[in-house]
């Protein structure tokens, strides 16, 4: 009888450990499931589109229509807008540098932005702006002054 009582008994342990080793798996498995589903329902910031869609260029486009609603199209026309990631790529030239500050300050305030590179940028104005605004004899001559002293 102690033998039959122990095969019962392990044969209600085993029957115990197999239902609790069911539902562990089974509620490791919804965890990952979960998980899962919740990191592929979210896009990424720098992964949005114009209309908060997937887009692997979001980022990009989304700054690109920033510009054109901040900026005039003359301002911008030369500048193209690129992206690696979450970091937003100018390359192109602007006619100044207070021109420059604003376009980083506007792309750095697009969500998803994490920062700006502005390694092909050419800031400076144009032989045809220099000649439009040429700075008068006196001008220059207190600009030498200054310099001088």
């Amino acid at each position: 009888m102690n033998v039959g009582f122990q095969q019962m008994v392990s044969k209600a342990e085993h029957k115990a450990n197999s239902a609790f080793g069911d539902l562990t798996m089974e509620r490791n498995l919804l965890i990952r499931q979960s998980t899962t589903s919740s990191l592929f329902q979210t896009i990424p910031p720098e992964r949005v589109g114009l209309q908060g869609e997937y887009d692997h260029h979001g980022l990009a486009k989304r700054v690109s229509l920033a510009f054109r609603q901040n900026f005039s199209s003359d301002e911008i026309s030369n500048l193209r807008v690129t992206q690696r990631g979450a970091v937003v790529l100018l390359v192109g030239k602007i006619p100044n540098q207070r021109l420059f500050i604003r376009l980083v300050n506007v792309a750095m305030a697009t969500a998803g932005t994490a920062d700006v590179e502005v390694n092909g940028i050419s800031v400076g104005y144009s032989l045809k702006n220099y000649l439009e605004v040429k700075p008068s004899q006196d001008t220059l001559a207190r600009l030498q002054k200054l310099v001088s002293s």
